[in-house]
């Protein structure tokens, strides 16, 4: 009888060389490299930029997270939750990172610059919301504007600020840089029967008006955190499980501080520098909040025995 065995597809093959080897992280290298590029040189939006690293950095944890998944003689429970914390991890980073930058649309949007402005609430919006407010300081004017906007609960308390940084300039030489924080998101509730945000304070100089764009808060951010905390527990189960040591834990650790730093930082208008900001502290403080995870999981859970290879498949692909 002729061999009816075959040997793995070039289709696995190709996904192994992926996901073991240096294919994944170079291609994302190369996407953020070339994403920076054309943001800099004024091809792609601050959103487009940010909202691209946003889903490529986690989309790379996650896929460094299946490693596991490859490996015969693995126990199948522990293959389980690593696939089950990948999805959790690219979830509970991705979406919130993506949404601070692009949120889409509004439920109502205004302008206000003047104490006693208001901006309409449509009938029937009430509940949870999260308000974006967006403004310009005066060139050469305060440093500061401090504002609240009245008709939440509580009130939305906010403020833009200027700092003054130095960036080197030629050989030796420094220069100051402005760098204007002009944009924030905030949280409130809308009680039933509200009808307008109202301005009530502002103390300083505006450079314009304030505007404001209030979305659905779908997660509230100490949602956010049981949910990060959630992923990463089962990371650090699955490399218990199967006894590894940071395997899993670590990337899905990195991807949701990532998603967190950006979620908290990231807006419209600012979305490119804290998307590369929360790659690099995210890297840190992720890695480490993933090492302690995998401690905590190798105490908590046993490791499975491991299973022996199958000789007869083996013995089939020769």
């Amino acid at each position: 009888m002729p061999n009816d065995a075959t040997g793995p597809s070039s289709l696995s093959l190709w996904l192994e060389e992926a996901l073991a080897g240096w294919l994944l992280p170079v291609a994302a290298l190369a996407v953020v490299a070339v994403t920076g590029i054309l943001y800099y040189a004024g091809l792609v939006s601050e959103a487009a930029a940010g909202g691209l690293v946003s889903v490529t950095a986690p989309l790379l944890a996650a896929a460094l997270m299946l490693r596991p998944l490859l490996e015969s003689g693995r126990d199948r429970g522990g293959k389980s939750l690593v696939a089950v914390a990948a999805v959790a991890t690219l979830l509970a980073s991705a979406v919130p990172a993506l949404r601070s930058i692009v949120p889409g649309e509004p439920l109502f949007h205004g302008d206000v610059g003047i104490e006693g402005e208001s901006i309409p609430i449509p009938a029937g919006v009430q509940g949870n919301v999260r308000v974006l407010v967006h403004g310009k300081l005066g060139q050469g004017g305060e440093p500061s504007v401090a504002f609240t906007l009245a008709g939440s609960e509580p009130a939305i308390e906010g403020r833009l600020e200027r700092t003054i940084g130095y960036a080197r300039v030629g050989r030796g030489g420094r220069a100051r840089v402005a760098h204007d924080h002009t944009a924030d998101w905030f949280e409130g509730t809308l009680p039933p029967g509200a009808t307008a945000l109202r301005l009530a304070k502002l103390q300083g100089q505006l450079g314009g008006r304030l505007e404001v764009a209030a979305y659905h808060q779908w997660l509230p951010r100490g949602w956010l955190w049981a949910l990060a905390a959630a992923a990463l527990l089962l990371a650090a189960a699955a490399d218990a499980r199967l006894g590894l040591k940071g395997n899993t834990a670590v990337p899905s650790g990195m991807a949701l501080a990532f998603g967190l730093l950006v979620a908290y930082n990231a807006t419209p208008f600012a979305a490119a520098g804290p998307a590369v900001g929360g790659v690099v502290l995210g890297a840190m403080t992720g890695a480490l909040a993933g090492a302690i995870a995998g401690v905590i999981g190798r105490k908590l859970v046993p490791q499975a025995r491991r299973r022996p290879p199958d000789r007869s498949a083996r013995d089939a692909a020769a």
